[in-house]
């Protein structure tokens, strides 16, 4: 053997040992994933459940089982009886078919285990890009787990947990390219395609793309860069952001897709004043009283972020703090955006503070601690994917099989399934999408969660129905609803005890069911 051989073969085991070491040696990355994972589904009241607790999960399951069904994208209505075959767009048709396949797999498990890993990846990308950015370890992970806290409101199986995800990754690519410019940033455009057909929140991230453009130009010409190196930058940014939009129009819809979603969706007014998730925030929660510190913190920062002209981050922190202040489901997207911000800018104030002190100090040894955690934060190792394999294949973990009995009609809709199928029923908007994803394909309903779909009109006629307006009967004979499914303590039901026209089928305690009375001939001439 030569030489050279000899020392390959040597080195051969050492070079071994150490590729082991790297890919199943835990690093603090996988140890916090599976802290998120365990806190929010493992170590909760309601684990795997809390993600079911929105019935359009199972509405959205059922697009994709039409999907998987037809070999296409839906373009008219499937579910509505008091809208039927008009045209509708599922521009999220491909989570829908995503969901879709894991559950004809796997069931509501296989459903779980992938939203339970998009949110504890979020988490964990959010954290890690905080550290990358040069926030104090510390205030990092204080400020992620706040995040955390206030973001898992919205921790629901829908398709909106794959916009959070593409937005974190989406915002650490740029900051990567503009600390420096690389061509990864242009992977932003492929993003952009997956994006556009699984959630709708692509038009958002438009929205900051466009802030990109016009902040990185202010930034320019506030530090009195040369014309040449102004416009350079900026055109830069400009043709990122030509290319994210040209690739958001790869989907089945084109252009008809942003009109929908910026005009019925956006600009909607009516449903801001009447659907729950689209009106401003109610600071009353202990998750919302979290979000309020972030948006309070966020703000603040904006006069510093100025006067560093670091005017891409106020844009930012200003346009998604209005936005979440209009809306509450734009919270979410304000906290992944500005939290990380508000770390950095807090690290500062955090080491200009701490400096004076020495290393023995409370502010030293916590500065020691946090140099270990951004030092260990490095990429995941093998553990991530195997843990995420070991607690799908545990046969004592308790997976969802179907929805909460304390919160849907399971047993009700389980004991009148044929009768409920068959029938023009009133229901909630979110027992109508349970009772689509029960009775699929045959159920058909008078409103489900794709409210924009349904009109002001019938929403509003809705409402009427279920808060027991004086009209409500004048609106049960409009629409000929045959059954009513709804809970014991609603006002519809109080009145619905009451009156002739009306019997009581079956009450649970959860559920209470009607059906109308059979008109009985009248006397014969």
């Amino acid at each position: 053997m030569s030489t050279s051989a000899s020392i390959v073969a040597h080195r051969e085991p050492g070079v071994l040992l150490s590729l082991a070491k790297r890919l199943l040696a835990p690093s603090y990355t996988d140890l916090f994933f599976i802290f998120v994972m365990t806190w929010s589904f493992l170590a909760g009241a309601n684990g795997w459940q809390r993600l079911f607790m929105d019935g359009d999960s199972g509405l959205h399951i059922r697009i994709g089982d039409y999907i998987l069904a037809a070999h296409q994208v839906p373009v008219r209505d499937l579910f509505s009886f008091s809208k039927p075959g008009q045209d509708w767009i599922a521009f999220e048709w491909l989570s829908e078919l995503t969901f879709a396949l894991l559950h004809r797999s796997f069931g509501l498990k296989g459903v779980a285990l992938l939203s339970g890993a998009v949110i504890g990846t979020l988490i964990t990308v959010l954290l890690v890009y905080t550290l990358w950015r040069g926030a104090h370890g510390m205030i990092a992970l204080g400020l992620v787990l706040m995040a955390l806290n206030a973001i898992n409101i919205h921790f629901h199986a829908r398709p909106h947990l794959f916009t959070l995800l593409f937005l974190a990754a989406g915002i650490w690519l740029i900051f990567a390219d503009r600390r420096e410019r690389t061509p990864a940033v242009w992977l932003l455009a492929p993003l952009t395609v997956l994006w556009a057909n699984m959630h709708g929140g692509f038009v958002l991230f438009l929205a900051l793309l466009g802030l990109l453009v016009i902040g990185s130009a202010a930034e320019a010409a506030w530090t009195g860069k040369p014309v040449v190196s102004r416009s350079s930058e900026a055109a830069h940014y400009a043709g990122v952001s030509l290319a994210c939009a040209a690739a958001s129009l790869v989907n089945p819809y084109g252009l008809r897709l942003h009109a929908h979603i910026f005009f019925d969706v956006i600009r909607s007014k009516w449903t801001m004043d009447l659907v729950d998730e689209f009106k401003s925030p109610s600071f009353r929660s202990e998750q919302m009283m979290h979000f309020m510190a972030l948006l309070f913190l966020g703000l603040i920062m904006v006069a510093p972020l100025l006067e560093k002209r670091q005017i891409v981050e106020a844009l930012w922190i200003v346009f998604l703090a209005y936005c979440s202040l209009i809306s509450v489901r734009h919270a979410p997207i304000y906290m992944i955006v500005a939290t990380p911000i508000i770390a950095v800018q807090l690290s500062h104030y955090w080491r200009r503070w701490s400096s004076a002190r020495g290393r023995r100090s409370i502010p030293g040894i916590l500065d020691d601690l946090a140099a270990q955690l951004r030092v260990n934060f490095r990429f995941p190792t093998l553990l991530t994917p195997v843990f995420l394999v070991a607690i799908g294949m545990c046969g004592w973990m308790h997976w969802p099989t179907d929805f909460s009995p304390e919160f849907f009609p399971v047993r009700m809709v389980s004991r009148h399934a044929d009768a409920l199928a068959s029938s023009r029923v009133f229901t909630f908007d979110q027992w109508a999408d349970y009772l689509i994803y029960r009775n699929y394909p045959r159920q058909r309903v008078f409103l489900d969660g794709r409210h924009q779909y349904y009109g002001e009109k019938i929403v509003r006629d809705y409402l009427k129905l279920r808060s027991g307006d004086p009209a409500w009967k004048n609106l049960a004979a409009k629409y000929r609803f045959d059954l009513a499914l709804c809970s014991p303590d609603t006002p519809l039901a109080t009145l619905m005890k009451s009156d002739p026209q009306w019997r009581i089928v079956e009450d649970d305690g959860v559920a209470i069911l009607f059906a109308k009375k059979e008109e009985e001939p009248g006397p014969t001439p």
